[in-house]
């Protein structure tokens, strides 16, 4: 189960690294007692968890985790209406019964059933009506087999200002009624609020360091590698992954490292993974293998270009993503972008990729 939701993390924030906006810094708030903030830069709103728990915004979701060892996560993601999904929901008012409803049978549920072990997954609990915040929701709570292990999902949807917001406690079996009242104190204390950006940068960068004419480095020593952007680009600086964007079309590269649990796996088991995940994820017909290319080279390893489109919240993005081999690790350069914006961006990535360098 942990490997699908490292590899999910990994896929999915390259989507949210697009969706930055700038903001000014906050400015210091309140915290409630006996908790602590689990809110990724950019979020308007406020996800807090107890102290108990581990804070887990490294990929740019808003979330947190009770035990390392043992399934046992939330987090709390807000979905953009497309104008496809905007199309299809039924009419009524915000937050009605019936636009909850089909938002989480038609965006959410089938993800959770598609994880889970055919014919596994079952409703718990009865459709329920809820409240985050003071706003309509509604609270699903269904069963499902993962990698052999029985897992209950908990989500509860509400929709405001033109977007849905999905709260999802994911743990396993065991775990469920021991952790239930640390997750009804969490959403207790959630509040909508302004865009939350903290005082400090996530990551500290050097901006007189070397770089290749035209370019600067996205980098820093905390890691095995020399990530370079073009100087146009915007570093992102306020999740732990390094990357960067373009603020015009929010067209986005990442680099993300990834540590095989047990015994090392290859560039294409790796990519076996990522492809079962999205298909997963956004069904067959959402993700699209368009080429496959082994003759080029990344911080002078031989890379595995991967070019495919793939769907997320009813929104198409297309990908490339070079992915290498080095020190017992799999390092993953991602380039991701709406399909009108891709071509035009092209050489800037090549030039990243070119640029790379392990230490």
């Amino acid at each position: 189960m942990k490997t699908w939701i490292r590899v999910l993390a990994l896929l999915l924030c390259t989507v949210l690294l697009a969706s930055l906006v700038s903001c000014k810094k906050d400015t210091g708030e309140e915290v409630p007692e006996g908790m602590q903030l689990a809110t990724a830069p950019g979020d308007d709103f406020r996800l807090y968890i107890p102290t108990s728990w581990n804070p887990n915004t490294a990929y740019g979701v808003s979330g947190g985790y009770a035990t390392m060892s043992t399934q046992s996560t939330v987090s709390m993601v807000k979905y953009p209406i497309t104008e496809a999904m905007a199309a299809a929901l039924p009419e009524g008012s915000v937050a009605s019964a019936a636009r909850l409803d089909w938002f989480y049978q038609n965006q959410c549920r089938p993800t959770l059933e598609s994880l889970s072990l055919g014919g596994s997954f079952a409703e718990a609990e009865a459709r329920a009506d809820d409240l985050i915040n003071k706003l309509n929701a509604a609270r699903y709570h269904e069963k499902g087999i993962v990698n052999g292990e029985e897992m209950d999902f908990l989500q509860i949807v509400t929709e405001r200002e033109g977007a849905f917001y999905v709260f999802a406690f994911t743990v396993h079996t065991s775990l469920y009624a021991r952790l239930l009242p640390d997750v009804e104190a969490m959403l207790d204390v959630f509040v909508f609020a302004e865009p939350y950006y903290p005082d400090e940068y996530v990551k500290l960068l050097d901006p007189d360091a070397d770089a290749p004419t035209g370019m600067k480095l996205a980098s820093n020593k905390e890691v095995a590698y020399l990530f370079y952007v073009p100087e146009t680009w915007t570093i992102n600086r306020e999740e732990r992954i390094f990357a960067a964007y373009l603020p015009e079309d929010l067209s986005s590269v990442s680099v993300v490292p990834y540590m095989p649990e047990g015994a090392n796996i290859s560039v294409g088991q790796f990519f076996a993974l990522c492809r079962d995940a999205m298909i997963a994820t956004a069904g067959e017909g959402g993700f699209t293998l368009i080429s496959e290319t082994v003759d080029r080279t990344m911080g002078g390893r031989a890379a595995t270009i991967y070019r495919y489109r793939y769907t997320v919240g009813g929104v198409e993005y297309e990908y490339l993503q070079s992915v290498v081999a080095y020190k017992s690790m799999i390092y993953s350069l991602t380039y991701t972008a709406r399909p009108e914006h891709f071509e035009a961006h092209l050489s800037d990535v090549n030039a990243m990729i070119d640029a790379f360098a392990f230490r």
